[in-house]
């Protein structure tokens, strides 16, 4: 029995369904990947978020904190890829600043892959903070009023500058009424409390009982301003002491000598204490003074001085000094020359140097040679004896008793004649003539020399001193560790 009869047209059309078919669904052809899932992660809770955790509903363990040693802050989102193939059930773990827990379970992110964290049925409460005072802001709190304590920080490291606002972001939450905090950059703290968010979102840090002063302050010290302290009239602390002059108004600024700048304060009246301190670490303070009536001026004039300390100088050196510096040893350099005309041999000179007891010594020769002492205490040795190995000795000789024997090992030489000894020679007995001892010094009439024996050599010796005129006086032989004064010629 013959079957259906299939006319052309059937048979065309059934050929193009089958060419789209096998097109559609070739041999052995892949079904297509699932799409990678991801989630937006939106804060809006007012609290940074220290932890998330994020994991499908399958699991037991939240795996790892997704955050890592960031922080998600109040107001920003973050986005998660979490891989392809992943079911579309999942939960959320958050830990928020104050230790707090937000969680969310049976998240559709095949529905949406967005994540609010905060009361979606509320709306974002914000309050603007102005810094209307003259500090930094360094630290901010809001909380709920009864709350256990004020919360964490809502700045973290920012710092809100004077004169500035900031967002304080409260998150969605049904609450309006909140506790807030301010610590400024002296450590003070301003308490707005019961701030009512949601009928006025504005707060002002200042005292409505300051007004704002114009300071203008002129450095004429000879040395840069580096810090500047003003606090009310009669709350200024010790000169030296940090305690109750508040925040250096200059911050990182510094004002070079001859300068003048101004400041902004806010202060109960015209009566201020102000503290300079400059780049060498001295400082000075002026008290009670009238900022409105003029500009203050800083003139290093109320710096503390050390007081006037007598320190006498003797030179039994072979040669001659010519620069002799003194200072504290708690300075940083030398300060000025002390004796511009020098300290001839034999000659003694009484200085008076501003040191608190403790000083520095430094004499340096014609020959550009130098010999130094540090921490000398000026005021159990107000004489001091500059002769060979002075700074390295244990102990400093008063320049009058170290005159009145030789030291011990040695002899003294005294010229007793009216010329000058220009040439001194000591050599062991019997050996040829050596060097000159003297050089390019003399000893005058009347002056003295300790002599002992040169490193190595035993006390006798041979010693012959010329004098300007040619003449010669020799001791042969003389013990150089007697101890006693040997008078030439």
């Amino acid at each position: 029995m013959a079957g259906p009869w299939i006319g052309p047209r059937a048979v065309v059309l059934a050929g193009l369904a089958l060419t789209a078919l096998l097109a559609a669904s070739p041999a052995g052809a892949q079904p297509r990947p699932a799409a990678e899932r991801e989630a937006v992660v939106a804060n809006e809770t007012g609290l940074a978020v220290r932890e998330l955790y994020l994991a499908p509903m399958t699991e037991t363990d939240p795996g790892q904190d997704r955050l890592g040693a960031d922080t998600l802050p109040s107001g920003g989102s973050l986005r998660l890829r979490l891989g392809r193939n992943q079911p579309c059930a999942w939960q959320l773990r958050a830990v928020l600043a104050d230790e707090s827990v937000e969680e969310r379970r049976n998240l559709d992110l095949c529905r949406s892959s967005r994540v609010l964290l905060g009361d979606a049925s509320a709306s974002a409460r914000e309050v603007t903070v102005n810094n209307d005072t003259d500090l930094d802001l360094r630290e901010l709190y809001a909380a709920l009023p009864g709350a256990a304590g004020r919360g964490p920080d809502r700045l973290g490291a920012e710092l809100i500058p004077a004169g500035r606002t900031y967002r304080l972001r409260l998150g969605r939450r049904r609450d309006c009424v909140f506790d807030i905090t301010a610590v400024m950059a002296d450590g003070s703290t301003v308490a707005r409390p019961r701030v009512d968010a949601c009928r006025n979102a504005r707060v002002s840090l200042s005292d409505p009982g300051l007004v704002w002063r114009d300071v203008t302050v002129t450095n004429r010290a000879g040395r840069a301003l580096q810090a500047l302290h003003v606090v009310p009239a009669g709350r200024g602390g010790e000169l030296g002491a940090d305690e109750g002059w508040g925040v250096d108004r200059m911050g990182t600024e510094t004002a070079p000598d001859g300068s003048t700048f101004r400041l902004r304060l806010r202060l109960p009246g015209c009566e201020a204490d102000l503290r300079a301190t400059y780049e060498d670490g001295a400082a000075e303070a002026k008290r009670g003074v009238n900022v409105c009536t003029g500009p203050v001026t800083f003139d290093g004039s109320g710096i503390p001085r050390p007081p006037e300390r007598q320190l006498t100088l003797v030179n039994r050196h072979l040669a001659k000094i010519d620069e002799i510096y003194v200072s504290s040893s708690a300075e940083g350099d030398w300060g000025p020359e002390r004796l511009p005309d020098g300290l001839n041999r034999g000659d003694r000179q009484t200085l008076s140097v501003p040191v608190d007891c403790v000083a520095d010594l430094r004499i340096v020769f014609p020959s550009g040679g130098a010999e130094e002492r540090r921490e000398v205490n000026i005021c159990e040795n107000p004489s001091i004896t500059l002769r060979p190995g002075w700074a390295a000795t244990a102990g400093l000789e008063d320049g009058e008793e170290a005159d009145a024997a030789p030291r011990p090992g040695s002899v003294r030489l005294r010229n007793t004649s009216r010329l000058p000894i220009v040439e001194l020679y000591i050599d062991a007995p019997g050996a040829p003539r050596g060097e000159d001892r003297l050089g390019a010094t003399v000893l005058g009439a009347n002056e003295t020399l300790d002599v002992a024996p040169p490193e190595g050599a035993a006390c006798p010796a041979r010693l012959t001193a010329v004098f300007r005129d040619g003449q010669e006086a020799t001791r042969d032989p003389l013990d150089l560790c007697a101890g006693i004064e040997v008078p030439l010629p």
